[in-house]
């Protein structure tokens, strides 16, 4: 049985807000202790790594498609101006010469896509079931 109401209290607005108030306190830690290695750019992708696994495991619960995730993907990239750009500004440094960062993106990115459409086939799958038992 799908739990009610637990993806309208996690919208991905709140997910986005609450990954980038950590991401963000981790980038200003990581600007002081540790000087002069763009670690800044590893707390903002943990930030966005985090908010691709709460989406997804909430998506679970979310009935449609077009209600959740599509707004999902605009948030998400929202998200990634957002800390990349804070990180940028932070560190000093561009995320373009940093190139196993550049790497990250594209992996964390191609990750989210991929784990969101598979989170929606099993809630695809999990409703069929549910149909065929009644």
């Amino acid at each position: 049985m799908i739990i009610p109401g637990i993806a309208n209290r996690f919208s991905p607005l709140k997910q986005a807000l609450a990954c980038a108030a950590l991401a963000l306190v981790g980038m200003i830690f990581c600007h002081f202790a540790f000087r002069g290695d763009s670690f800044e750019f590893m707390a903002a992708f943990t930030g966005i790594v985090l908010f691709c696994i709460v989406n997804a495991v909430v998506s679970v619960f979310h009935e449609t498609f077009m209600k959740y995730t599509w707004p999902s993907w605009v948030i998400f990239i929202g998200l990634l101006v957002v800390l990349l750009l804070s990180a940028r500004l932070i560190s000093g440094v561009s995320i373009w010469s940093l190139r196993e960062y550049r790497m990250m993106l594209g992996s964390i990115v191609v990750f989210y896509i991929i784990s969101s459409l598979l989170v929606r086939l099993v809630r695809a799958i999990w409703e069929f079931a549910e149909e065929d038992e009644n």
